[in-house]
């Protein structure tokens, strides 16, 4: 496996959560993802995509949730 090859375009796959399409698994999923890339790869890309992605969604999870909450009403 390309971990940061596949995992980066994992967290790309759930980019419906900004197209208003989001489900509330998502979020649990590109933390797992990220869990998994970050410091696992021989390639700096991994780190470099992961860390960001762990760091909005720790710091701003409510306002994801919320977006997804909202968006699936409509």
């Amino acid at each position: 496996m390309h971990a940061c090859r596949e995992g980066t375009d994992g967290c790309t796959d759930v980019n419906r959560i900004e197209h208003g399409k989001g489900k509330n698994e998502d979020l649990d999923l590109l933390t797992n993802v990220a869990d998994n890339i970050a410091g696992r790869t021989i390639c700096a890309l991994g780190d470099a995509a992961a860390l960001p992605v762990k760091s909005f969604i720790g710091h701003f999870r409510g306002e994801f949730q919320h977006h997804i909450d909202t968006s699936a009403a409509w």
